[in-house]
């Protein structure tokens, strides 16, 4: 059964496969760690800027990245975001999910936005944002599984995917 766990130095080999599956896919509607960066010392060396993600003292939204486990086997990560700010409201979205592909379509999706959702309401929060890129249909599909309402469609342009449409999802909690 998938369960969400803290970023922790046991995962960073599994974390390093799912980083590489996407690099090696092209896959751009999420881009992770670019796996060349990760090796004996990322951890050490990243844990100070995710702690300052947490505490918002990277001059944007407080986040936590949480990493999806079954057993010791790496499956994905969820991604959360306090603040609706405009960047998180108009691109990145209040949550992000993401699953390795080799398991892509076992449900594991699911059981990580169930889980991130209710961390997300133990924060407090009485909502969340979930932006999903249009051509993503497993992703839109989530998003309305699990109570997602459709706002609308909007343009964004970023570095990694260039211009491209999402969709923006609300889930109350």
């Amino acid at each position: 059964m998938v369960r969400l766990v803290k970023r922790s130095p046991e995962f960073v080999e599994g974390y390093k496969e799912f980083c590489r599956e996407f690099y090696d896919n092209n896959i751009t509607c999420f881009r992770p760690t670019d796996p060349e960066y990760i090796d004996d010392t990322w951890f050490e060396r990243t844990k100070d800027r995710y702690d300052k993600k947490e505490q918002g003292l990277n001059g944007e939204s407080r986040s936590y990245h949480y990493w999806a486990v079954d057993g010791d086997k790496f499956i994905g990560e969820f991604q959360l975001k306090l603040d609706l700010t405009e960047k998180v409201l108009t691109d990145t979205g209040s949550i992000g999910i993401a699953v390795r592909v080799p398991e892509w379509g076992k449900g594991y999706g699911t059981g990580i936005l169930r889980q991130g959702l209710a961390v997300a309401k133990g924060f407090g929060m009485d909502k969340v944002i979930y932006n999903v890129n249009e051509e993503n249909t497993r992703s839109r599909k989530l998003a309305e599984k699990c109570g997602g309402v459709y706002i609308d469609s909007i343009e964004v342009s970023n570095e990694a995917e260039g211009k491209h449409i999402k969709r923006r999802y609300c889930i109350a909690l």
